[in-house]
């Protein structure tokens, strides 16, 4: 079956399943962006990610590797509001299919706003945000059906001909339909981007956030002082457990993105997550518990 023709029979199944009215609501929203917005700059994203922890477990023999494949497209609506602001308003839907883990297969819509300003049109005047997103969530596994929240402020700056720093400070919500998969932290963002011309931008990142965090394991976890824990219904077959912990998570991405057209790209990067927590083992004593995953994405992108 080719990606494209995976990607269709993935929303057929998704719209008859329970919980859609929530998801048509942010997907009407995301319609009307792509109706009224006035510049021609939709963008279309078709990727390919391998993830070598989809589990999120720290026990080897329960780390699963698998990948999927991801389709995106997003559509501003840009309203000026001043010499020096400007509100944006971007609707966005898309997917995500999985090879093997099925459950984890998702159907997104979500709307994003921006209130931006920039004090002058002079080089290297930084550009400072406020910003808010809503979206809904709609899995093959049934536990992780929700929302997600995330508010926060940013700030863009072009530093030289070549060299654009951004950074960004936010808190973020999750509600799913169980329990465990009801987060919420707060995390700081900084990414750099370095122009080489004609042949790309090579781009770096590093996140920390400290909040709610999901980490898979055997069900003896339970005994824990675990927030709350299910058994995980994504990974048919299987025993295994999802438990809501307290806990840091670090992200650190390196990354490529070559032009290969006007309106065209290609984007290769490798993105790395770290997770850890203490809990109460059963001899009252604190212990360290943490995982690691990778993702490595090829990504073609297309403004039209």
């Amino acid at each position: 079956m080719t990606m494209m023709s995976s990607v269709t029979s993935f929303i057929s199944v998704s719209a008859v399943m329970q919980g859609m009215p929530r998801l048509f609501l942010i997907m009407g929203l995301a319609t009307c962006s792509v109706v009224y917005a006035a510049p021609p700059d939709t963008q279309a994203e078709v990727g390919y990610v391998c993830d070598d922890n989809v589990t999120r477990a720290s026990e080897r023999g329960i780390k699963l590797v698998d990948h999927f494949y991801s389709v995106n497209l997003s559509r501003p609506i840009i309203f000026p509001n001043a010499d020096h602001a400007r509100t944006l308003l971007i609707g966005a839907i898309g997917g995500e299919i999985f090879d093997r883990n099925k459950g984890l297969s998702r159907f997104t819509g979500a709307v994003h706003g921006e209130f931006q300003y920039r004090s002058s049109a002079e080089f290297g005047t930084p550009v400072f945000v406020v910003f808010a997103r809503v979206s809904a969530e709609q899995y093959q596994s049934d536990l992780r059906d929700g929302s997600r929240y995330l508010a926060g402020i940013s700030m863009r700056q072009t530093l030289t001909d070549r060299i654009q720093i951004f950074g960004a400070v936010a808190h973020n919500e999750r509600n799913g339909r169980n329990v465990v998969f009801d987060n919420r932290d707060n995390s700081a963002r900084i990414n750099l981007d370095y122009s080489l011309g004609a042949v790309g931008t090579v781009y770096m990142s590093g996140e920390y956030r400290r909040g709610d965090l999901v980490i898979s394991g055997p069900e003896l976890w339970g005994v824990y002082n675990s927030n709350a824990y299910t058994k995980d219904d994504a990974f048919s077959g299987r025993e295994i457990y999802s438990f809501r912990f307290d806990g840091t998570t670090t992200f650190s991405t390196l990354g490529y993105n070559l032009g290969i057209g006007s309106r065209d790209s290609i984007d290769f990067s490798w993105r790395r997550a770290r997770s850890s927590v203490s809990y109460v083992a059963p001899s009252w004593s604190k212990a360290a518990l943490s995982y690691v995953t990778n993702q490595y994405s090829v990504a073609y992108l297309k403004r039209f």
